[in-house]
């Protein structure tokens, strides 16, 4: 008997010390179905078999005229676990958000996300976005995996962009979200031709600095040289649509 327990211990310690060598950070804890037991860092399989998405990404803001309204910047994309943020209202924006929606620049943001152990894949729009056009984006998922997020400048603003942060992508078929404006809270809206990137303007890289938490933005108020006929909206400014096609 004696013999036979010591069996019965040894074989539980290699059970033991063989699930410890698998490694695993395992989420714990409410929360939905498909991330529970999910290991927190990007898993390493062969990426043929990850489930792969369309985003069609649509300019809502009105067309009102050659260089006015609001063109958006080329979109940045991120699926990645519940555990990480591309952005989020009420808190001061990163350096790389503030640095898109003050001047449409997007390398560092894609830099840091593709360095992130809980990002899975990163995909960037290869061009502008005018007023009525879209871009289609194809990303890759994977269980654990299935949140979204997107940042675009508004072009003729201060610090404006179009932004989700972490929707949950559908398991089949298609889901539609609209992306409201957000006011990035790290430069003033000065709304002057002095302060404003885009066409209506075309003065990268200068701005009266703040400090402020990401907030829903006001829009176009007319304080400074913008018209808001012109370059104001009302309501969401993008459409977003998001299928499974594998």
């Amino acid at each position: 008997m004696k013999s036979l327990s010591r069996f019965f211990i040894a074989a539980a310690a290699l059970a033991l010390v063989w699930s410890c060598q698998q490694g695993s950070s395992i989420v714990s804890g409410d929360g939905p179905d498909e991330f529970r037991g999910q290991n927190l860092r990007a898993p390493q399989i062969d990426a043929d078999l990850s489930p792969v998405y369309e985003i069609t990404f649509e300019n809502m803001t009105p067309a009102t005229g050659p260089g006015a309204s609001q063109p958006m910047s080329p979109p940045v994309m991120a699926t990645h676990n519940l555990h990480t943020h591309m952005f989020r209202a009420g808190q001061i924006a990163s350096t790389e958000i503030a640095q898109i929606a003050e001047d449409a620049v997007s390398d560092p943001l894609v830099a840091s996300l593709e360095s992130n152990p809980l990002v899975y894949d990163v995909q960037r729009g290869d061009g502008v976005v005018f007023p009525g056009a879209s871009t289609t984006i194809r990303i890759k998922a994977r269980p654990g995996f299935f949140k979204l997020s997107i940042a675009s400048m508004l072009v003729n603003t201060n610090d404006a962009f179009a932004g989700v942060d972490g929707v949950l992508m559908p398991l089949r078929g298609s889901k539609t979200i609209y992306l409201q404006a957000w006011d990035a809270g790290s430069e003033k809206n000065t709304e002057s031709v002095d302060h404003i990137p885009g066409p209506c303007c075309g003065s990268p890289h200068v701005r009266v600095p703040t400090e402020e938490p990401i907030r829903v933005h006001p829009g176009i108020l007319g304080v400074g040289d913008l018209d808001p006929a012109l370059y104001g909206w009302q309501g969401a400014v993008a459409k977003v649509t998001i299928t499974r096609v594998q």
